[in-house]
């Protein structure tokens, strides 16, 4: 049986969205993986209790670097 649902949970300017399968269209975003995981997680949920395949799938968080990293790094080497 092939999947005919996939809900994806993408990082993407700091927010995360959730879309269905190639659409478009966006399901909602979301400011933490897990509030965007926990809703793609209930639509897979809803589709499967009306007998239909549904998964969900999770791209990896973006790597971030603290801007006040770079900024003490910059009075280090002034100083």
């Amino acid at each position: 049986m092939a999947i005919e649902n996939t809900y994806f949970v993408r990082p993407v300017s700091g927010v995360w969205h959730v879309t269905w399968n190639d659409a478009p269209d966006l399901i909602g975003s979301w400011s933490c993986q897990a509030e965007a995981q926990a809703v793609a997680e209930m639509m897979a949920r809803h589709m499967r209790v009306q007998g239909r395949s549904a998964r969900v799938e999770v791209a990896e968080p973006e790597v971030r670097r603290a801007s006040w990293g770079r900024s003490f790094a910059s009075h280090d080497v002034a100083a």
